[in-house]
């Protein structure tokens, strides 16, 4: 065996060595959801259950939005995607189910429902949002603004239209910090939308 051969072998090996240690240290990819259950508030003890019924969606959202990776800036019109930090599932519905858990518990109903719903719901009001920016820094801020507006129950008057601007500082620089600052917007607005739902005549 020559020295050559030696060689060749030796340096295919580290090389098969090195690739290993790199695939097997490749970063675990996380998956987040802008539901939180934890955020959602506990209907009142006691309460009398309220008569609404309120029907959430559809949800528009940017082309951006409509993938499982993370986009994140887009102040300027431009956005990095996360390799490695991923939405679990269908951002639009994943905001209007969150929308819907939180005016269920402001407003004292269990009648809530996601668009498109089933005959056993006659919404009192429905709620349509289109999703016009959602981004921000890790490192600095997450910011959402959505323009939403309610409509009767036939879809076919809105009621009143409205544009949110809601703006969270993340606790630390990472993934999970700012989708926790885009849950706490996503309940903002809801509290916001549930505030006016109130002042309807039902």
């Amino acid at each position: 065996m020559n020295n050559s051969f030696i060689h060749l072998a030796a340096a295919a090996f580290l090389a098969v060595t090195l690739l290993g240690g790199c695939i097997g240290s490749s970063p675990k990819t996380s998956y987040y959801s802008l539901y939180a259950p934890a955020q959602v508030p506990p209907p009142a003890i006691g309460a009398v259950p309220s008569a609404l019924a309120v029907s959430v969606g559809p949800v528009n959202i940017p082309d951006i939005l409509k993938q499982t990776k993370i986009a994140t800036g887009g102040a300027d019109g431009r956005y990095q995607l996360a390799e490695y930090h991923r939405w679990s599932g269908e951002l639009d519905r994943d905001i209007a189910r969150s929308v819907a858990e939180q005016l269920a518990g402001d407003l004292g109903t269990q009648q809530v429902a996601l668009f498109p719903w089933d005959q056993n719901l006659t919404p009192t009001c429905r709620v349509s949002l289109d999703v016009l920016y959602m981004g921000g820094e890790p490192a600095r801020e997450a910011t959402l603004a959505v323009r939403w507006a309610l409509v009767d129950p036939k879809g076919e008057n809105p009621l009143l239209i409205r544009r949110s601007e809601l703006k969270e500082i993340p606790a630390d620089a990472g993934y999970p910090a700012w989708v926790a600052a885009q849950q706490r917007n996503v309940a903002k607005l809801a509290q916001e939308i549930a505030a006016l739902v109130k002042t309807l005549p039902h």
